[in-house]
């Protein structure tokens, strides 16, 4: 009698926890056959393709590159942001802090509501991982919220427009 007590807990548990299973299927992703495309209001040297996810409803995982010389200014996200790194060299830098380069296989997790710049002086691709709709909001030196238009004009960069999307 103990022993039917205590397998029937474990027969219970692996009962629910298949069918609590995702009903997702495996993904498999090469960079070189992502279909790239440029994304409204990013800079016009960034290019994205969706790996896996919404990037508009909820959390995603994308590839991103970045051409040569290109910067995405100061700005922050709504939802926490990893990126790892998989060539190329970029520096990150954060309101009132050194700036951190990443080399091939270099990581950063940067929390909600968080100021950064990302630049890629020759070029860089990465996996870029969101814990909810991606958005931007660029901001200035005060971390005043501005418009695309003005946060890109220093680096000679202009943000794609929904017209060129069409």
């Amino acid at each position: 009698m103990h022993r039917l007590s205590v397998t029937v807990p474990f027969m219970l548990i692996a009962v629910l926890s298949i069918g609590q299973q995702s009903a997702q299927q495996p993904q498999f992703v090469n960079a070189d056959e992502a279909k790239l495309v440029s994304v409204v209001g990013a800079p016009e040297c960034a290019t994205f393709a969706i790996e896996h996810g919404n990037p508009k409803a909820g959390s995603s995982v994308t590839l991103m590159k970045l051409a040569g010389g290109c910067t995405v200014p100061m700005h922050w996200h709504s939802a926490d942001e990893q990126l790892m790194l998989v060539s190329g060299a970029a520096q990150v830098e954060m309101q009132g802090e050194q700036p951190h380069s990443l080399k091939p296989g270099g990581y950063y997790f940067m929390p909600a509501h968080h100021f950064h710049q990302l630049s890629c002086h020759t070029g860089c691709t990465f996996h870029r991982s969101v814990d909810g709709p991606i958005d931007i909001h660029y901001v200035d030196s005060a971390g005043t919220e501005i418009s695309a238009e003005k946060a890109l004009a220093p680096f000679g960069e202009r943000p794609v427009a929904a017209m060129a999307m069409k």
